[in-house]
């Protein structure tokens, strides 16, 4: 009987300690106007004010909690909105609340959204050996591009993108051919820290075995201005805030004569999904 009394006390210390290490979240009050809504990935591209205590005012796409995905059947570009932004281990909107129109006369930066179809300027990068590369050099096959960070240290962000690429890459591998046009371009939005080493080391975590000569997927950063340029014109929006980088996430799909093919929002995509678009792409 004292044995089980004490397992019983065990665990339930046990279990508070598991329950202390879980995250807290913080919330924060979100008011802004929607530049974007995208039902399929559940996610909202909002312009909105300063967040006193988290990031300056600027664009950035924002998953919607299940619970509110209600707002989907009549929220559109242009409606003003005031949500509670949840962020732990992940970031979502929630209690969101808004108000049709109104127009762009708030004073928010408005983020330019790539359109399928426009031409992609030749941005000058360094890769993970050193070389500079620049994005006209991939003309002739289709590139898929996306932007991370290697000290991200959020599961459905940077690792989520970099493990969907990595997805893609074995997906692309059941077809030689396929595999044969594959180009992946991951670039980094912290050119301070993610110089040529770094690079090299976090891809080598994902090459491994489908690419150990980065010869289909390459990692690569710049200078602060060149790196901006480039999310700038493929619609992310990134801020430094206290030694972290709060970010939005996007990955395109370019067409081999170097235009936008397809832009995927957000983490919501499947890379089986992107694969196919990717095959269609080499194929046309």
């Amino acid at each position: 009987m004292l044995a089980r009394r004490f397992l019983v006390v065990l665990v339930l210390v046990f279990g508070l300690v598991s329950c202390s290490k879980q995250p807290s979240a913080k919330r924060y009050e979100l008011q802004g106007r929607v530049v974007a809504a995208d039902s399929a990935t559940r996610t909202l591209t909002i312009a909105h004010q300063e967040i006193p205590g988290y990031m300056e005012a600027m664009t950035m796409p924002y998953t919607v909690g299940e619970k509110d995905a209600w707002v989907f059947k009549s929220i559109a570009p242009g409606d003003q909105v005031h949500a509670t932004l949840v962020v732990s281990d992940r970031a979502e909107l929630q209690d969101i609340n808004f108000t049709k129109g109104g127009g762009q006369s708030d004073g928010m930066s408005a983020l330019r959204i790539p359109q399928p179809g426009d031409e992609v300027p030749n941005f000058t990068l360094v890769n993970q050996n050193g070389k500079t590369i620049q994005l006209q050099q991939f003309r002739g096959k289709p590139l898929l591009l996306t932007f991370i960070y290697t000290r991200c240290p959020f599961p459905d962000y940077c690792l989520r993108m970099s493990n969907n690429f990595a997805e893609i890459m074995r997906q692309l591998q059941k077809d030689p051919k396929a595999f044969g046009e594959a180009q992946l371009l991951s670039i980094s939005i912290d050119p301070e820290h993610d110089k040529p080493a770094a690079l090299r080391s976090y891809g080598e975590h994902y090459v491994s075995r489908l690419d150990p000569k980065f010869a289909h997927w390459e990692f690569a950063s710049g200078s602060p201005d060149e790196v901006r340029q480039a999310a700038d014109f493929f619609g992310l929006a990134y801020n430094q805030k206290d030694g972290q980088i709060v970010h939005g996430l996007v990955t395109v799909l370019i067409s081999k004569n170097g235009k936008v093919a397809k832009v995927y929002s957000g983490n919501g995509w499947k890379p089986e999904d992107v694969a196919t678009d990717f095959v269609a792409a080499a194929g046309s």
